[in-house]
């Protein structure tokens, strides 16, 4: 189980948990690469594939039970959410080899892009301590999304599934610029509350980047104890569409429709259902409940 090798060393009972599904299908061809390798290191590792949505929680669960080290997520940012949710923080290290379509979550703390600088820093990048949040009890590492955003995640999966790369989410995005209205919003962060009638979305970010180089939160960073909050009031199509460039130019916390805020426990309720995000799998509606978790996430990753 803890074999080496000049190139690649895993001092860790190790399994990966893939999925084969992620980056429109492009994970499942880079894994074979990735198995080829690890057999001419003689690595002996677990390998689970997951197939349908919360499988690789379930696989996270296993792994755990039967004493892996380290789990690592082979996939996207919804990859690596199911994985957090079914490791144990206290006795388990996440490893991460970002082959999902955004991967939003690796640029936050710094994990390369390519899978082989990735797979290679298994072996040489030690355990550094990440915040996690949960919202309604269940984890979350990146973002949580509410309204506009959350909207477009769902329509990009269910109507624009079977396109490849950003076309889904782009597609949804100028669709729902048409159809999303505005709601109202108060959130409660810790011990201020923000109350807004007329908001286009609210994302509330560990990580500081979503939907792969779209920094909605350039300021958060995973390791300081907090959450960062950025509202963003309802304007015109040509008015929103104009500040989506300045979010992709990290321009936009200065605009005077975004408001923003940083704390540790949030309520977010409206004035009717509004969809909810975390980690761009969409997990139901408003009202929600989020915290931060006491205990770290360890995780292989650049110091």
């Amino acid at each position: 189980m803890r074999s080496k090798h000049p190139g690649i060393s895993l001092p860790y009972k190790t399994a990966f948990i893939v999925n084969p599904a992620a980056g429109g299908g492009n994970a499942g061809n880079i894994w074979c690469q990735i198995e080829e390798i690890m057999k001419r290191s003689g690595l002996a590792c677990a390998v689970y594939k997951s197939s349908y949505r919360g499988e690789a929680r379930d696989f996270a669960l296993q792994a755990v039970s039967h004493g892996y080290e380290l789990v690592v997520a082979v996939g996207g940012d919804g990859t690596i959410n199911e994985v957090v949710n079914g490791i144990d923080l206290e006795s388990t290290i996440l490893g991460i080899i970002p082959l999902g379509t955004g991967n939003g979550f690796r640029r936050a703390c710094g994990i390369p892009g390519g899978w082989r600088e990735s797979l290679m820093g298994l072996s040489s990048w030690l355990p550094r301590s990440v915040d996690v949040g949960t919202v309604n009890g269940r984890r979350f590492l990146n973002v949580v999304g509410i309204g506009f955003d959350a909207a477009v995640a769902e329509m990009a999966a269910e109507k624009y599934g079977r396109m490849k790369g950003y076309l889904p989410y782009v597609a949804a995005f100028f669709e729902k610029l048409v159809q999303f209205g505005h709601f109202a919003v108060s959130i409660q962060c810790d011990e201020q509350t923000i109350e807004e009638n007329e908001t286009l979305l609210v994302a509330i970010a560990n990580g500081s980047n979503y939907g792969g180089r779209v920094s909605i939160a350039p300021q958060a960073k995973i390791d300081d104890g907090k959450l960062d909050v950025i509202l963003v009031r309802k304007g015109n199509s040509s008015k929103t569409t104009y500040l989506a460039a300045k979010v992709l130019l990290k321009r936009h916390l200065d605009d005077g429709s975004i408001i923003t805020s940083r704390g540790r426990q949030f309520e977010v309720v409206a004035d009717h259902p509004v969809p909810v995000h975390a980690d761009g799998e969409v997990t139901g509606n408003l009202p929600i409940k989020i915290s931060l978790e006491g205990i770290p996430l360890k995780l292989l990753a650049p110091g």
